[in-house]
């Protein structure tokens, strides 16, 4: 059986920050966080998603190469990470930001229609990087000829793994345009962008190099309530693509249904808005009937004398196929242009399965303890990176969604030949293209005309000291118009991190790294 190189994960996430050169590598295994620690360097603020002087560092996606081994049906067999221990290996990627000459969200034609399209890409072209321990080395582009926009940084650590680094969060524009839009700001640019990942292996002892299965990078904004999960992950929306096309993914009568892996992730994330949204506390918060984190005893049996509890759940959540239920409805009624929240086909076929008692009752009594990559077997690494990097994205709705766009349901951007890649022929830039400009726009507005957009990404309320639901953005600040949009712009990184603490023995979920001028 031939061995193949592949570069994990299929999609890395970068995300920007104001710090010039702190960083921190993104989640890479399921259900862990962010190390908050630069791989093999000191930090001025160990444990924080802010430097010594409260500026943001950024989020690195790390690669790394695996050879591979499947049989005959594809199952992987073997999976051995390949580091400068035993090969040179030379990286590449590949950033555009194309948002300025994408499709507007609001009407039609494209952003800036009346400009070249050559002068409104941020094209960084392909950079190189081999070697371990290699410094930054920056990626450029020019906006409308005059502007430098930095993309982001290559860099490699003491394995000679890559690490990506997205850009610093700046926004900026041509003199006097003003920002009125939450979406399509013509004259604007930001530095977020994406393209793919490509690395040559060359074995020490080899005759030559080989190409690895590439990957493909995103540079988002930031995650500033990384603890708390989305209820559809980026990780569910991809894998509900991929169930369309492999019918092995898909929820078959043969299939297993568990309420620990399945289940239990839909009830805990919605049950955990409530420390985010002020709107979710009201149906969700402790002590009502709809936290089913105090449920769990009843929602985990697989008895019918619990049946209507589940079917009572099931029956309110929004159908992906007809857009019926009673589940809220994001947009907003102020805000009807797309399409409400759904679980994914996948999600909702779990879910009616549940519903029905057609599952495995195999709670422990509590959530496992999620394993560190290198506690996991081998061959499970792999797509445990793939996983841990999307599971910290917001899968829906994409209006237009805070990392990636609504490209990512359709299938015809997938590599046909590999699950979960991204068409490594595909244009770079393509998948943050329709996002917002600047992204700090639509950020302002997630809460405006009663929305709640995203709030597990994007919070609206938080605990602040003892105030339950405080506003997240300033009220001078928040909100719709070109001047409150320029304060986001502005001020956006003096934001807080909302982060887990154990307070007697109870978790609780807080606002810290908050630091507001006036």
């Amino acid at each position: 059986m031939a061995i193949t190189f592949r570069i994990h994960p299929a999609i890395g996430i970068a995300r920007v920050g104001d710090s010039p050169d702190e960083f921190f590598v993104g989640p890479e295994s399921p259900g862990e966080g962010p190390a908050l620690n630069s791989p093999d360097g000191a930090s001025s603020s160990p444990g924080t998603y802010k430097d010594a002087q409260h500026r943001i560092k950024r989020q690195g996606a790390r690669f790394r190469i695996y050879a591979c081994t499947e049989d005959a049906s594809g199952l992987l067999t073997a999976a051995r990470e390949v580091t400068a221990s035993e090969a040179s290996i030379e990286w590449e990627v590949h950033l555009v930001n194309g948002k300025a000459a994408g499709p507007r969200l609001n009407g039609k034609g494209r952003r800036n229609a009346d400009q070249p399209e050559s002068a409104l890409v941020i094209d960084a072209g392909p950079n190189r990087i081999t070697g371990v321990n290699r410094p930054s080395a920056a990626m450029h582009g020019t906006f409308q000829t005059t502007f430098d926009v930095q993309l982001g940084d290559l860099l490699t650590d003491s394995a000679g793994r890559l690490i990506v680094l997205g850009g610093h969060g700046r926004s900026q524009s041509l003199p006097g345009r003003p920002l009125p839009d939450f979406a399509d700001n013509d004259g604007w640019c930001d530095d977020t962008a994406d393209g793919p990942v490509r690395a040559m292996v060359h074995l020490h002892g080899a005759a030559s190099a080989v190409a690895a299965t590439p990957a493909w990078v995103v540079v988002a904004p930031p995650d500033f309530a990384p603890p708390l999960g989305n209820v559809v992950t980026l990780y569910d929306a991809v894998f509900d693509v991929m169930a369309r096309r492999d019918p092995a993914l898909a929820v078959s009568d043969a299939a297993t249904v568990s309420f620990t892996r399945h289940i239990y992730p839909v009830l805990r994330c919605v049950s955990q808005l409530h420390h985010v949204s002020e709107l979710a506390a009201r149906r969700h918060g402790p002590g009502g009937s709809q936290h089913f984190l105090s449920r769990l005893t009843e929602l985990s049996s697989a008895l019918s004398q619990h049946e209507d509890a589940r079917r009572e759940i099931f029956e309110a959540l929004r159908s992906p196929r007809t857009g019926i239920g009673r589940m809220p409805k994001v947009p907003s009624l102020a805000l009807q242009k797309a399409p409400g929240t759904t679980l994914t086909e996948v999600q909702y076929a779990r879910m009616e399965r549940w519903a029905s008692g057609r599952f495995e009752p195999d709670w422990p009594g509590r959530e496992p303890a999620p394993l560190a990559l290198e506690e996991l077997p081998e061959t499970e690494r792999p797509h445990a990176l793939d996983r841990a990097a999307l599971d910290a994205c917001v899968g829906g709705p994409f209006f237009p969604g805070i990392e990636v766009s609504r490209l990512v349901l359709d299938d015809r951007i997938y590599d046909a030949a590999n699950a979960f890649r991204i068409d490594p022929q595909l244009a770079p830039g393509t998948l943050t293209a329709p996002m917002a400009v600047p992204w700090q726009a639509d950020f302002n507005d997630c809460n405006v005309d009663g929305a709640d957009w995203w709030p597990a990404q994007r919070p609206n309320q938080i605990q602040r000291g003892g105030e339950r639901h405080a506003d997240w953005v300033p009220p001078e600040w928040s909100g719709p118009g070109t001047e409150r949009h320029r304060a986001m712009v502005e001020k956006w990184a003096e934001l807080g991190f909302v982060v887990a603490r154990t307070v007697d023995g109870a978790v609780q979920y807080v606002e810290e790294e908050r630091f507001i001028t006036p």
